[in-house]
């Protein structure tokens, strides 16, 4: 199936005369997670990880990932793939396996769909590629999407408004900041692309996104008004009326780039703030280089210090997580003891049930990592019903969950042993700990980055000669994603990286 997908795809490349595609795992909106309508990649090559990028020219077909997902790729990928294992010693980076070791010509065209494209990552891939001799082209329509027989249908779930009960401030106040913050930054309107952005500062939430109450929209932000774009037909009576309270215009989300190039016009030379990590490509080009501040949007920060409501609200649902993860664990260890059988899908399954018991329980908030014995190694590895293995007592069980609720989302790991774990096991396990208590208790100064503190948590097992994979923390939505920025807890220096304000939550994984 791999090598028939493959194959139309190239066909579909001749014709367009490129010679190499690149096909992300990003939706418009540059979402970690996306519908299934955008999950392009996925489909393609028929690894489930949810980051990677492919390349296809018309020797080679490759796809790269970071190591939270090397073995789970090395097991889904086909012949058809080679596997490009980011960061690891002697492997190139996408742009500099296009813009050197391809062997493409010069003058050879590089697809890509703009809509698709963050301005980072258009801007890292031009300079490579020009240097190359290679030019970056814009498809005007997506190969991917030609070839998709059965493409999912763009999702429309009801939109809710999320009251100012939960939300702890209206739409009014929080454009009221954003707006000043855009002041300081020499702009005076900007693109809201980012969905959690979105439903933050319009106090709305969806579920156009699986485990993520997302809508899929825009915002725009005048200096006197502001436009929500999104499908019309996913809104009732009581979320119009939130919004046109708030002063919110809605318009079709289909009208993105006409409304942006209105924008641009109606401020006569003024600038608009463009974040280019979640501004795509094709929006980036309806405005002019010279009037772009491109900068983090300031939703990020504001979104990320949490106010008294929502961490409240947070508080609240982790103690009604904890009831349920709690039950989970003494139900497991009983049905254990008694030789019930159980597999990690109904491991899964169990907990999920536990959870929606819960008052104000909505959905997952990912879905849940449940992996026994090797299966555990498997950093964000998914269990299927045909193939999970079933739990015993003589190994480690690794569980990766979380909820959302309407006050707040969870995400907590536990790793458990039903029998007697080994002396290796052990070892390992208390310098695991050592590292959380580290980072737990740590007391530092306002503004220091994760990247200082994730030695705290990797100290121990540094020591030991060990290591993970893996970021250590991230931040968390209240009933948003469960990922959010803008600051994080890796080894990675990333670059403006945001630093550690009162009010963030963020988790120590």
């Amino acid at each position: 199936m791999a090598a028939e997908k493959i194959k139309l795809l190239r066909e579909l490349m001749g014709r367009e005369g490129y010679a190499a595609v690149i096909i992300g795992s990003e939706d418009a909106h540059i979402s970690e997670y996306v519908s299934s309508r955008d999950e392009r990649r996925s489909w393609l090559t028929e690894f489930s990880g949810s980051a990677g990028t492919a390349v296809v020219t018309v020797a080679e077909a490759l796809l790269w990932t970071d190591g939270r997902y090397f073995v789970q790729a090395e097991m889904q990928l086909s012949s058809d793939w080679t596997l490009m294992k980011s960061g690891e010693q002697g492997v190139p980076t996408m742009e500099e396996w296009i813009s050197g070791k391809s062997g493409l010509p010069a003058l050879s065209k590089v697809g890509v769909d703009p809509f698709l494209l963050s301005m980072n990552r258009q801007a890292a891939l031009e300079a490579k590629l020009s240097g190359a001799g290679l030019e970056l082209a814009f498809m005007t329509a997506n190969l991917v999407d030609e070839i998709w027989s059965d493409q999912p249908a763009a999702p429309c779930a009801p939109v809710m408004a999320y009251p100012v009960e939960r939300a702890g401030r209206s739409t009014a106040d929080k454009l009221s900041d954003v707006r000043a913050s855009l002041g300081e930054s020499g702009a005076k309107a900007m693109v809201v692309t980012a969905l959690d952005d979105v439903c933050w500062l319009f106090n709305i939430r969806g579920a156009d996104v699986s485990y993520n109450p997302v809508v899929i929209a825009y915002g725009i932000i005048f200096p006197d008004s502001v436009k929500l774009l999104v499908d019309e037909a996913k809104l009732g009576d009581e979320v119009k009326q939130h919004l046109a309270g708030s002063g919110v215009e809605v318009c079709p989300y289909s009208s993105i780039l006409d409304e942006v190039s209105a924008l641009v016009a109606s401020l006569e030379g003024d600038s608009v703030l463009c974040d280019p990590q979640y501004c795509n490509a094709a929006i980036a080009a309806r405005i002019p280089k010279k009037q772009r501040v491109e900068k983090r949007s300031p939703i990020q920060e504001f979104k990320g210090v949490k106010n008294p409501v929502e961490l409240e609200g947070m508080r609240q649902a982790h103690i009604r997580d904890g009831v349920a993860l709690t039950s989970f664990l003494a139900w497991l260890e009983k049905t254990i003891a008694d030789g019930g059988h159980v597999t990690e899908v109904t491991a899964a399954d169990k907990l999920e049930e536990l959870r929606s018991q819960q008052a104000h329980y909505v959905s997952l908030s990912f879905s849940t990592i449940a992996g026994y014995a090797a299966n555990g190694a498997i950093i964000h590895y998914r269990a299927e019903t045909d193939t999970a293995a079933t739990l015993g007592a003589d190994s480690i069980f690794l569980l990766d969950s979380g909820a959302q609720y309407l006050d707040g989302t969870t995400d907590v790991t536990r790793t458990v042993h039903m029998g007697t774990p080994t002396d290796y096991e052990k070892e390992c396990y208390t310098l695991v700990l050592k590292g959380h208590i580290g980072l737990a208790t740590a007391v530092f100064p306002e503004g220091v980055t994760g990247t200082r503190l994730d030695t705290l948590a990797r100290l121990p097992l540094w020591q030991a000669g060990l290591d993970y994979r893996h970021g250590t923390g991230h931040g968390v939505g209240a009933f948003l994603n469960v990922h959010e920025g803008p600051q994080g807890i890796g080894y990675r220096i990333q670059a403006n990286e945001a630093g550690m304000k009162l009010g963030m939550i963020t988790s120590n994984e």
